[in-house]
């Protein structure tokens, strides 16, 4: 009698009321409220729905709104910890096979299938190099393997397989590095779409606040035989490349120090022999702004500072035929701070690449740049 009471009482908690107010509760939670106790009640209500709320919350995830995603992460995960032998793993793994899904609620569900079922991401990871949310993750894997193998030849093929089908800049650069043991002559900046040749000038000599709010000549005209004024006399344009190790632009070296300014900008042309449909992604030490043929499209311009961090901009744009601008403000915000390497160097430095639909490196050429 004991082993069948606790059931028969959670059935009768999830009454029909709770699972037919579900798409409401869902609703909220995707647009929460200013009131938390609000938030706090939907959410309550759709965690005592319990497994029949899993694939309506995965299905309704929020395409970009960390708050609505918290709302309905927490809720999925509380519902799959307390249910875990209840888990609709058919339609979790459907769900997880869909590449149209949204990526972090493919995540999700694949988190909760692992519990359920040991062994079902690295039975789906052998399959997914291509997968648009876990193709780092296949190659990631795959790089491990190849670590492991004993077989220098076995080795070098699977490096060559994941480099291929890689996507992720950190994982191209490291599997570059390794085959080149091998004399393997790879272009990783070509293979992400990384933009190489720069034209840049700087920095402008301006308060914090006049960096983050003037306007300067660049960003209405681009003229690089014109010298603009500098704290220590004209400054030029000066045409330079990334590093070939990260493909990251850093201006100190190139003599652009922020202690004689707090604004630098960086521009360069790409050639396409066809329009694209395209995604530009950006990187960059503390603050950026980025047009493409004069568009605006990205724009970070506050008075914290930010790290660095890969991809961190994304946005879609269309290239035309024949060459596109694409021009990069770059603004400090604080004097750098290199926490815990004594001696190390600060950076500034910023990348720009272009990836098409598929997430893969575009393919687009450069002019001639003079030095």
């Amino acid at each position: 009698m004991v082993r069948w009471f606790k059931p028969v009482v959670l059935l009768f908690l999830v009454t029909p009321a709770v699972v037919a107010g579900m798409p409401e509760d869902i609703a909220q939670l995707r647009r929460p409220a200013a009131d938390p106790a609000v938030n706090r009640a939907a959410w309550d209500r759709l965690v005592a729905a319990g497994p029949v709320a899993l694939m309506p919350i995965l299905r309704a995830w929020p395409a970009d709104d960390p708050v609505a995603i918290h709302w309905l992460r927490t809720a999925f995960d509380r519902i799959a910890a307390q249910h875990s032998a209840q888990l609709p793993v058919d339609d979790l793994l459907t769900f997880v096979k869909d590449q149209k899904s949204p990526g972090q609620a493919r995540r999700v569900a694949l988190a909760a299938l692992e519990q359920a079922r040991p062994g079902t991401t690295a039975q789906l990871l052998a399959n997914w190099l291509n997968d648009p949310e876990f193709g780092p993750d296949a190659v990631a894997e795959r790089v491990a393997a190849a670590e492991a193998a004993t077989d220098p030849q076995q080795s070098r093929d699977i490096l060559r397989t994941a480099f291929a089908a890689t996507t992720d800049p950190q994982l191209a650069f490291r599997i570059a590095q390794k085959l080149r043991a091998w004399d393997e002559t790879l272009d990783p900046l070509r293979h992400l779409g990384i933009i190489r040749h720069w034209q840049v000038v700087g920095p402008f000599p301006v308060t914090l606040e006049e960096g983050l709010q003037q306007t300067f000549p660049p960003e209405t005209k681009l003229d690089f035989a014109s010298p603009y004024e500098g704290k220590n006399g004209p400054m030029k344009w000066k045409a330079v490349a990334v590093n070939p190790a990260d493909g990251r632009l850093d201006l100190i070296p190139h003599g652009v120090n922020p202690d004689d300014g707090a604004v630098a900008f960086a521009a360069a042309t790409v050639l396409l022999t066809h329009a694209k449909k395209a995604e530009v992604r950006a990187s960059a030490v503390d603050n950026i702004t980025l047009w493409v043929n004069g568009k605006k499209l990205v724009e970070r311009a506050s008075e914290y500072r930010s790290m660095y961090r890969p991809d961190r901009y994304r946005c879609p744009l269309e290239l035309p035929a024949g060459p596109s601008t694409i021009l990069v403000k770059l603004t400090k915000t604080r004097p750098e701070e290199v926490r815990g390497k004594p001696g190390a160097a600060p950076k500034w430095d910023f990348q720009i690449r272009l990836i098409d639909e598929t997430g893969r490196g575009l393919t687009f050429d450069q002019p001639e740049m003079k030095k």
